[in-house]
């Protein structure tokens, strides 16, 4: 028999119903007395126009190819990509030496001309202008026969590894199926089996009962930090319809989706008045052409390293080695502090 989980309760696996992983919830590891390293929150002053970045209008980048005077959105194949579809066609099957190609096309794209602002500080017009790029991106690489799946994301801060400030983001489109994805799609096909609904359509309803995880909403979308989540911030926007891909979105959904996208990156921002480190990914439904594929439910996850002002989540020992993630604050406690910070940019109030 299973009950309500209390706010008293300290020590629990929560289950990953996308993942299908176990989540250790360990409220009282957010206690203990830290001298491991900090980071500081100090605001980065930069240029409207570094003409010694490689991603700034009109500079010509290490392999030769100038960026032209963009205005709006600009995307670009990456000039040292990960992937590539004239990478060697090897296929070779021998014991403990399995090797497969790595095909696959990865995009740049370029937020705005300005190099000392990002996401959250652009308006949400300027936002919705992105949004556009991405699926316009979508659809152009999902159509290429060669190209398996497409993925969305962007990497935010020097703590994330980014070595470049300017605002972009990225897009890997690659000849197979990445792991995450894959788990996902056999977990949406699994409930539909089992259940008869969409296991994302489920979910939101549930988190809508409930309502202690919810941070914001609107007429097509719902922002939550979900039951079993694995970060402190981590949160998932889902639109309330059932759509597979970024490329199904209306008009009217479009705009929906980048005002709420919008408004949880400056939630992020305002909730320690910083320019908050995040991994931001949009998960689609793979290109391959399969029917089965269109059960999967098209949902943006945000992935913030921080678990206070000043202090990281890494994965040590116990996670790296053991597989299983956990997290210090109770999803509920973490919803609570993103539904009262600002929608109004920390730098303008």
């Amino acid at each position: 028999m299973t009950t309500d989980i209390t706010f008293n309760e300290n020590w629990e696996r929560r289950w990953h119903p996308l993942l299908r992983e176990w989540v250790i919830l360990a409220a009282t590891t957010s206690e203990r007395p830290w001298s491991g390293e900090t980071i500081s929150s100090g605001p980065e002053e930069n240029p409207v126009f570094d003409p010694d970045c490689y991603l700034c209008p009109g500079v010509t980048r290490a392999s030769g190819k100038k960026n032209p005077e963009y205005q709006k959105p600009f995307a670009f194949t990456n000039d040292f990509a990960s992937f590539s579809l004239e990478a060697p066609d090897v296929h070779r099957h021998e014991p403990f030496e399995i090797v497969e190609p790595a095909h696959g096309i990865c995009r740049v794209i370029c937020f705005t001309p300005r190099h000392n602002i990002t996401l959250a500080e652009m308006s949400r017009e300027e936002l919705l202008d992105v949004v556009n790029i991405w699926k316009k991106e979508f659809d152009e690489l999902g159509r290429n026969p060669a190209v398996k799946n497409v993925l969305i994301f962007e990497n935010k801060g020097k703590v994330i590894g980014v070595s470049n400030p300017h605002p972009h983001g990225q897009i890997y489109a690659t000849g197979y199926v990445p792991k995450v994805v894959q788990r996902e799609l056999d977990s949406f096909i699994e409930h539909k089996v089992s259940h008869g609904k969409g296991l994302l359509e489920e979910l939101v309803e549930h988190e809508l009962k409930k309502g202690t995880r919810i941070i914001c909403r609107n007429e097509h979308f719902v922002a939550f930090i979900p039951f079993f989540a694995r970060f402190v911030y981590e949160t998932y926007i889902v639109p309330r319809r059932h759509i597979a891909q970024i490329t199904d979105l209306t008009e009217e959904e479009t705009q929906a989706y980048a005002e709420i996208h919008h408004q949880m990156i400056v939630r992020f921002d305002n909730l320690y008045n910083m320019s908050f480190p995040n991994i931001t990914m949009l998960h689609n439904a793979p290109t391959s052409g399969e029917e089965k594929n269109r059960i999967f439910h098209f949902h943006t996850e945000f992935y913030p390293p921080m678990r206070s002002p000043d202090k990281l989540k890494y994965l040590a020992g116990f996670e790296s080695g053991g597989g299983n993630i956990i997290n210090p604050v109770k999803p509920e406690e973490a919803a609570d502090r993103l539904r009262q910070a600002s929608t109004i940019h920390y730098k303008y109030r």
